[in-house]
C-alpha cells in the first residue's frame, strides 16, 4: 500500500534522488542486519509470536512515516520499517511451506501476499486522489501512511493455529553447514540479482513518471497494483511447472525482457515491461522456497529462508541506494532498463549451474 508512496513523499518535501534512494536502502539494509539474529530467535519465541512483533514494528513505522516533518525522521521509520520485514517475513514463509504440504499447494497459498500488493496500491490511489482535494499534498500523504498503519495493526489479532514443535528446536551445526552450501549460495546470488531489479523500480521509477509527466503522483500506485496482479498469476503458474528450478530460470528470462520495455517511454511498453516484472516475481518466489526446502528441512527451514531473505534485503538496498546515485548523472529509464538486462542474464546463468548441479 505505501511502499510507491515514501519516494513520492520525500520527494514532496524536497529529498534529492539519492536520498530518496538511501530511504529505501535504509529499510532493506536493516533488514539484512537483523534477519539471521531475529530468525535465531524462533527457537525460544516460535514463528507466531516473531510474525506478530513484525506487524508491531511495521505499523509503527507507518506512523512515523505520516509525522515525518523531514528527511532525518523518514531514515528512522524506514529504520523500524527493516526491523519489522526482519521479524515478519521469514517465519511467514517457513509458515506458508509447512502448512501448503506439496508443491502444488504452496503456489496456490503464496498468492496471499500480491493479492494485498494489488488491493493495497489501488487503496492508496484512492485515498490520494479523495484527501489530496480536501488537504494540502503533503498531509495527504500522511492520513494515506495511517491508514496503512491501522491496517497493518489489525494482522495483530488475525487468529492463528497450532505450531508445529519441531521450529522450536535450536539448529545444529550440520544443519548449519547445509544451509551454507555452495546450491544455497547460487540461490541467494540470483535472488541478489532480480531484488536488485525490484530496488531500482521501487525507488526511482515513480519519481521518472511524475517528473516526465508521464503520470499523476495518485495514479502511480495503479501502475504497481497491475504488476502485483501478474504476481498473483505467476505464483499458481509456478505449481504448474513442477520443477522449481525451471519456474527460476522462467523467471530470469522474463525480467532480462522486462529491460528491453522500459527504453521506450510510452505507456503501453511500461504496463507491458510491469506485466512481465510481475510475472517474473510471481514464479520465482514460490519456487525458490521450494528449493529452501530441498535444502533445508524441519528446525533449519526458517533459517534456510531467512538466508534466502538476506539476498532481497542487500539487493533491494544496492538496488535502490545504486538507482538512486546513478540517478544524478543517467536517464531513469536507461538504469532500469540496463540493470533489469544484465540481472536477468546473471540469474540464468546462475540458475543453469544450479540445474546442472541439482541433476
Amino acid at each position: 500500500m505505501t511502499g510507491p508512496l515514501i519516494g513520492l513523499y520525500a520527494y514532496r518535501i524536497g529529498a534529492s534522488p539519492s536520498e530518496i534512494g538511501v530511504i529505501y536502502g535504509v529499510a532493506a539494509l536493516t533488514t539484512f542486519l537483523t534477519r539471521l539474529p531475529l530468525a535465531s530467535l524462533q527457537h525460544m519465541l516460535g514463528s507466531k509470536s516473531l510474525i506478530r512483533a513484525g506487524v508491531v514494528t511495521n505499523s509503527t513505522s507507518l506512523l512515523l512515516y505520516a509525522l515525518s516533518p523531514s528527511i532525518p525522521f523518514m531514515y528512522i521509520a524506514s529504520g523500524l520499517r527493516g526491523i519489522g520485514f526482519a521479524s515478519f517475513h521469514p517465519p511467514a514463509l517457513s509458515e506458508a511451506v509447512r502448512l501448503s504440504g506439496n508443491n502444488q499447494r504452496l503456489g496456490w497459498v503464496m498468492t496471499a501476499p500480491p493479492l494485498g500488493m494489488t488491493l493495497g496500491p489501488l487503496l492508496s490511489s484512492m485515498l490520494l486522489a479523495i484527501l489530496r482535494a480536501k488537504f494540502e499534498p503533503s498531509l495527504a500523504y500522511s492520513y494515506t501512511f495511517m491508514v496503512g498503519a491501522a491496517l497493518s495493526g489489525i494482522a495483530f489479532f488475525a487468529p492463528s493455529g497450532g505450531e508445529n514443535p519441531h521450529n522450536r528446536r535450536s539448529i545444529g551445526m550440520g544443519e548449519l553447514s547445509r544451509l551454507l552450501s555452495r546450491d544455497m549460495m547460487l540461490l541467494v546470488s540470483s535472488r541478489f540479482l532480480l531484488s536488485y531489479v525490484v530496488g531500482a523500480i521501487t525507488a526511482m521509477l515513480p519519481i521518472y513518471l511524475v517528473e516526465k509527466s508521464m503520470m499523476s503522483e495518485p495514479e502511480v500506485p495503479l501502475l504497481f497494483a497491475w504488476a502485483s496482479i501478474f504476481n498473483v498469476l505467476g505464483r499458481p503458474l509456478s505449481s504448474l511447472l513442477k520443477s522449481p528450478t525451471r519456474g527460476m530460470m522462467a523467471s530470469s528470462t522474463l525480467i532480462m525482457t522486462t529491460g528491453i520495455f522500459f527504453l521506450t517511454p510510452a505507456l503501453p511498453a511500461l504496463y507491458l515491461g510491469m506485466a512481465l516484472y510481475g510475472l517474473s516475481l510471481g514464479l520465482f518466489i514460490p519456487s525458490s522456497l521450494l528449493a529452501v526446502q530441498s535444502l533445508a528441512e524441519g528446525s533449519s527451514l526458517t533459517m534456510g529462508i531467512a538466508i534466502l531473505t538476506l539476498s532481497i534485503d542487500l539487493g533491494s538496498s544496492a538496488g535502490s541506494f545504486g538507482a538512486g546515485v546513478l540517478r544524478e548523472w543517467v536517464e531513469t529509464d536507461w538504469i532500469i532498463s540496463v540493470s533489469a538486462f544484465a540481472a536477468g542474464i546473471g540469474s540464468l546463468l546462475l540458475m543453469r549451474r544450479f540445474m546442472l548441479k541439482s541433476t
